[in-house]
Order: structure tokens, then sequence, then C-alpha cells
């Protein structure tokens, strides 16, 4: 009986081990598309797996040629890039300020997207798309919004930009850190609380991750080196960047609660879902385990993925890969089969 017992005990264990082994989450791949030209930058993804970019337009238009060399043409062109809306399989294209770029860089639950687009002046403004029509942010540099279109970005004269929240019509300058004099600062993401991240230079030119919440800084800190960079935050107040340790090496980092854990070598975090879930370069980490993205997608894939830039709590990820078959880098969305 005790025989018995112990063969039961290492066949439950067995079978456990293999549905563990099994469960490595691979994905299938939707490619985005482009508006024309096939060249597609997606840089966000919301829980309805609407994604935002930028897509370079088919017609070229006319630039200042470059001091002419011997053989270079007397006429020279470029394509646009225009801010896009991906959703249901359909890309569509925002536009512009009245000038010739754009770039969509945060979207949230209502499809609203924000960016940066080129006004007829030749500036590059701050914009919200609404769903109809982009309203002119001014001089703000948008990167994250919220479900509460709060916008979170970069604003002021140059040098001594402030990290700033566009809300209710109106733009606010975030209070620096108290820790450290800072320099220049800029947010780059905010979740639905209001908190706010980013990165702040000091005096001699060193970046720190900063968390801001009710509108005031806090350094976040390194693993002892000298830099570090908040990239990312989801709405359990979760922090995600990079830092540095004391022999300047580069480490991907979650802070949770005051404490900063270690997510490996090199691992650069572009964003993080509710569920802990973190992307960057073509890696994911998962329960403790940093993964190449490379592997989970299809054997035999033309593409090859460079950075994965967003997940969404259904654990879609979207990402911009080579695609070897065009020569071109494509907009992927990979949503997990496995």
């Amino acid at each position: 009986m005790k025989l018995f017992s112990i063969l039961l005990t290492c066949v439950v264990a067995l079978v456990v081990a293999g549905a563990g082994a099994a469960s490595t989450t691979t994905y299938s791949i939707t490619d985005l598309g482009s508006l024309g030209y096939g060249v597609t930058d997606a840089f966000a993804i919301n829980a309805n797996g609407q994604v935002a970019g930028g897509s370079y337009t088919a017609q070229a238009i006319q630039i200042t040629c470059p001091p002419r060399q011997y053989g270079q043409p007397k006429k020279c062109f470029r394509h646009p890039e225009n801010a896009f809306l991906w959703s249901g399989g359909t890309m569509s294209d925002l536009g512009t300020l009245g000038g010739t770029d754009s770039e969509g860089r945060s979207i949230n639950l209502s499809g609203e997207v924000v960016g940066s687009a080129d006004t007829k002046a030749g500036l590059a403004d701050g914009f919200l798309w609404n769903g109809k029509t982009m309203t002119d942010l001014g001089a703000f540099n948008a990167y994250g919004i919220n479900d509460s279109a709060q916008v979170a970005g970069t604003c002021g004269p140059n040098p001594g930009l402030h990290a700033c929240l566009f809300s209710d019509g109106k733009t606010t300058q975030l209070t620096d850190p108290s820790s450290f004099a800072a320099y220049d600062c800029g947010a780059s993401a905010i979740d639905n609380n209001g908190q706010i991240v980013g990165s702040c230079d000091d005096t001699s030119s060193y970046e720190h991750a900063v968390l801001w919440q009710n509108g005031t800084g806090t350094d976040l800190g390194t693993f002892g080196g000298p830099q570090a960079s908040a990239a990312a935050v989801n709405n359990l107040g979760q922090v995600v960047g990079w830092a540095q340790t004391g022999t300047d090496a580069d480490h991907g980092f979650l802070w949770s609660g005051g404490k900063m854990t270690d997510l490996g070598l090199n691992f650069f975090p572009a964003a993080i879902n509710d569920n802990g879930v973190v992307v960057g370069g073509n890696e994911i980490f998962r329960n403790g385990t940093l993964q190449d993205l490379d592997n989970l997608i299809p054997p035999g894939s033309p593409y090859q993925i460079q950075t994965a830039t967003g997940i969404n709590d259904n654990g879609q990820i979207v990402a911009d890969a080579y695609d070897t078959a065009t020569y071109q880098r494509h907009a992927l969305l990979l949503t997990p089969s496995g």
C-alpha cells in the first residue's frame, strides 16, 4: 500500500510537470498592414485589441536634397508617416495638424489616441484624437493617455523640460523630485489612477526613473548604478523600466510597493499589463521567466521581432518586426494561441 502511494505521488508529479511544460504560451500573428508604403510602427494596444502607431503613406513628397554629390538625383523625395488607429482589421489614417507627419503613441479603452503631429507652420505639437477629430494640444509632447482621457507627456522650454499632465483642457506642470536637482523631465505613461511615470535628468546628465503621484515626483532608485528610466505603469501601480548596477550594466526592473525587482540583463521593458506580464525588445517576462518572442511565434515565420511595445490584459502584444520577405519593418499583433 505504501509503495502504491509513492508511485501514485510520482505519477501525479509527472502529470503536473508535464502540464506546466505544455502551458508555454505561443502566439498567432496578424500583420497590421500599412497606409500604403509598407512600413509601419505600432506603439500601443488597448483592451479591445485596438492599436495606435505610425505608418508611412504611399504618396511621396519632395524635400530639400542634401548637398549634391556625384550620382545623386536633382530631386529628393520621402514618404510621410501618419498616425493610425487599427481596429477590427482596418487601419485608419488619423491625419495631421496641417503638416506632413504624425505618430500615435498611446490609446485608451475608448479608442482615443494621443501622439505628436506636425502643424502647417512645421511645428510638432501634441494631439488628442477623440474618434472624429484631432485636437491640437500645443507645445506638449504627448506619450500616454488613460481611460479618463488624462494625457501625460513633456512640455516647457528646452532646456528645462518638464513632465506635464493635460486634463480637462488644461496643461499642468508636475513637481520635480526633491531628492536631486532635476534638469529635464518627461513623462512616458499614465495609469487609470492618475499615476505617471517617466524620467528626469540631474545636473550631471544622469537619468533617474520617476513616479509622480498627485503631481509630486519620487525617484525610484537604481540597482546601485548611476541611471534608471521608467517606461510604463499598470493600474496596480507597478512600474517597469531599466536601471543600472554598480558596474553600469543595464537591467530591466519591476518596481512595486517600494521594491525594485531585477528582470534581467539588457532587458528594456516597454509595457506591463495588469497581470504583471512585461514586454520589451524581442522578449517577454512572465511568471519569473524571460523568453524570446521569436521562439513563441509559428516556426518558419518571415518575421523577426525587434521591439514589443504594448500588451493588454488579454495577453495580446503589439510589436515591430523585420519582414525577411519584403525587407521592411511591419507592425504585428500577437494573439495568444496556446
